[in-house]
């Protein structure tokens, strides 16, 4: 029997030795925090180590020797000498016999256990036993060929249920919880089982609903899954478990696969929290009288952002959450008004969650704002270091422009032109590009005073459109110039300009190719008006692009004052135009559905506004009534009940329809609530939370 000869652990010696590097069992690490078992094992699955390897390692922790299983061949007679139910419990596996010497030899995970060396000893039959350690892959794999899996515990009576003890009672002693699996599917969900078993998981199999209820007031289940194609009630059988066991946990699923990758649950619990911290730092900020609530800005832009980037839900939440808290600090130890830069926060607020024993990783993603990124992690990217940089490229933006505020398009250009400025010193590239994706997707609009004035330019001569874009700017209109064709045709097909100008001013030739290789390219200058800007002598001879669509050809001589007067003329054009239609729908109401905005998001739109309204809401046979004075409910009445009471429970209707009609002050009813909006909104989630029934937020 071997007696352990060192206290390295095992990564320390596969370092020592060579065998793997720093990135790899740091990445290894981060698997097994995320899913469990055995690092070595882990750095075998990724291909970093090979079987030799690790127990070269393993032999020199545990002072022992080693077998390399897959280069053994088992014969039959050896695997007889130790009983199917001891090999499984134990993890054991014999693997030679040397009858002039009657040992034994035996693999296993860890020769230094001396209780399995006196078990072994006594099953053995007389024959004397040798341990052998064996990587844990392939152990598992010899046990299971030669030995199979342990028994399935299940149903065999289906009047009468009953759960079958496991065979061997070792195991049975050594598992870490049972499963109730309810599927009519047994074939289809064989992974699962077999899967929850290798961990060792007791599993009680069944196939309906009705019979599960009547087992599961005999014993305690871990965890119970139903899939969602089985006979009989299982609303009740998931109200009984939550009467008799409220701790088991309850997984209704499609499939195996499902179960793997499916988010839902996730993304409804993340989706409760962010809506917490959005109401959290609002009541802060009303408390403190600021202006703006940036920090909410800032957590439902990286929101937004994690969601373009498709980041999962458990980091999303991380990151998320930092970014709500990300200036905590200003509120815990107040702030002058004219403290230094805000960035000065971030630090105290990482000091303080340590000092809250706060998550680790939410502190870790704080520590990570604001650095120099040296160019590094183009291999490798730590979440704490992806987060750090998503919240500070938002911070910096919400610093500057409002949340939802529409940008323009010569502003938006602005920005990209800065963010891949500082791609590789301060923002990391896929961050930079899915924000501006995002941005240009959500917020990127004509101009806010509604006046038809972006104006799209091209020249393969940057400094000529200099004087142009000026003077346009100068006029009221919002110029961006490009050199590119490339670029001007992106810009083009994200935008839909109000107006375009191109300059040439070469060979009549070179720009009939120009407005045709637009065209070509699927630029409408038949339905946007376009200008060209051309040479003096040239410009007779492009007459023929009338026939192209073209709005108009001016000569450049110095003197912009034409294209600026004709340019006027189209905006007044196209502003009446937009008047008209507008005009025509003034005066009616707003309506919509609850499953496209529910009650929650609509009084969050409305707030803001300071709208005098009637809000009428209806679910089936239910109905709310609300009157908001400047965008504060003042009054409430609906199901029996009112003031903030009767907003409580439409909080969660998801389906339903709802109506707001601008009134006068004077058609007021007398008030029935004195509560803010943001506690109405607060405790009616605290409530919903309490009875599972928080709508889906948009």
């Amino acid at each position: 029997m071997s007696e352990r000869v060192t206290s390295l652990r095992i990564d320390e010696i596969l370092l020592r030795e060579g065998l793997v590097s720093d990135e790899q069992i740091a990445e290894a690490l981060e698997f097994q925090r995320e899913a469990g078992g055995r690092i070595g094992s882990h750095l075998l699955r990724m291909g970093y180590l090979d079987e030799a390897g690790l127990l070269r390692a393993l032999s020199v922790q545990l002072n022992c020797e080693s077998v390399i299983l897959s280069n053994v061949e088992l014969p039959p007679e050896v695997i007889d000498l130790i009983p199917a139910n001891v090999a499984i419990a134990r993890s054991v596996c014999p693997f030679a016999y040397d009858a002039g010497e009657n040992v034994l030899k035996i693999a296993c995970e860890d020769p230094t256990d001396q209780d399995l060396q006196n078990e072994l000893t006594f099953v053995a039959g007389g024959r004397k036993v040798h341990l052998y350690v064996a990587a844990e892959m392939p152990l598992r794999a010899a046990i299971e060929k030669h030995y199979g899996k342990r028994e399935t515990v299940s149903v065999v009576d289906e009047n009468s249920p009953q759960i079958l003890e496991d065979t061997g009672g070792v195991e049975t002693a050594q598992a870490r919880g049972t499963i109730l699996l309810v599927s009519d599917e047994p074939e289809a969900d064989r992974p699962l089982r077999e899967a929850l078993e290798q961990e060792n998981y007791r599993v009680v199999s069944i196939d309906s609903a009705d019979d599960a209820i009547e087992i599961i007031g005999s014993q305690n289940f871990h965890t119970v899954f139903i899939r969602d194609t089985v006979q009989g009630d299982y609303i009740d059988l998931i109200d009984r478990l939550r009467k008799v066991s409220p701790r088991t946990l309850v997984r209704y699923y499609e499939s195996a696969a499902q179960l793997l990758v499916n988010q839902e649950s996730g993304m409804a619990v993340s989706d409760l929290i962010s809506r917490n911290l959005q109401l959290f730092t609002s009541l802060l900020g009303s408390r403190d009288n600021l202006e703006d609530n940036h920090a909410g800005t800032v957590g439902e832009y990286v929101d937004r952002l994690c969601r373009q980037m498709g980041i999962p839900v458990r980091d999303r939440l991380h990151i998320v959450t930092a970014a709500y808290v990300h200036d905590l600090s200003r509120f815990y130890y107040g702030e002058s008004k004219d403290a230094p830069d805000c960035r000065s926060r971030i630090p105290m607020t990482a000091k303080l969650l340590d000092s809250l024993n706060y998550p680790p990783l939410v502190t870790e993603i704080l520590r990570s704002m604001y650095i120099d990124l040296q160019q590094k992690f183009t291999k490798r990217l730590p979440i704490e270091k992806l987060g750090g940089n998503i919240v500070t490229l938002v911070d910096i933006f919400c610093e500057n422009i409002p949340l939802n505020q529409k940008i323009s398009l010569d502003k938006f250009e602005t920005i990209r032109s800065k963010l891949t400025a500082l791609i590789g010193k301060l923002f990391l590239p896929e961050v930079v590009e899915a924000f501006l994706e995002m941005i240009e997707a959500e917020i990127l609009i004509e101009p806010p005073s509604g006046r038809h004035n972006q104006v799209l330019m091209f020249s393969d001569d940057a400094r000529a459109l200099e004087p142009v874009a000026r003077r346009l700017k100068s006029e009221g209109f919002r110029p961006v110039a490009l050199d590119t064709i490339e670029r001007f045709l992106e810009l083009y097909r994200r935008s839909k300009p109000d107006m375009i100008v191109l300059l040439d001013e070469g060979r009549p030739a070179r720009a009939i190719g120009l407005v045709d290789e637009m065209i070509r390219h699927g630029v409408e200058i038949i339905k946007i008006p376009t200008f060209l800007l051309t040479s003096q002598q040239a410009a007779p001879e492009l007459t023929s692009l009338f026939d192209r669509g073209l709005e108009d050809i001016i000569p450049h001589d110095g003197s912009l004052e034409m294209l600026a007067v004709k340019l006027r003329k189209i905006r007044l054009r196209m502003d009446q135009k937009t008047n008209q239609v507008k005009e025509a729908a003034e005066g009616a109401g707003t309506s919509g559905n609850l499953c496209d905005m529910n009650l929650i998001d609509l009084l969050q739109a409305l707030g803001p506004g300071r709208r005098t309204a009637r809000i009428t809401v209806t679910s089936g046979q239910k109905k709310l009534l609300l009157y908001l004075d400047q965008g504060r409910i003042v009054y409430a009445e609906g199901g029996g009940k009112t003031g903030a009471e009767a907003v409580f429970e439409p909080l969660g209707w998801a389906e339903g329809k709802w109506m707001v009609e601008p009134i006068e002050a004077s058609e007021l009813p007398d008030p029935n609530n004195e509560l803010p909006n943001e506690s109405i909104l607060m405790e009616g989630c605290r409530l919903l939370d309490e009875t599972g029934r928080m709508p889906t937020m948009n």
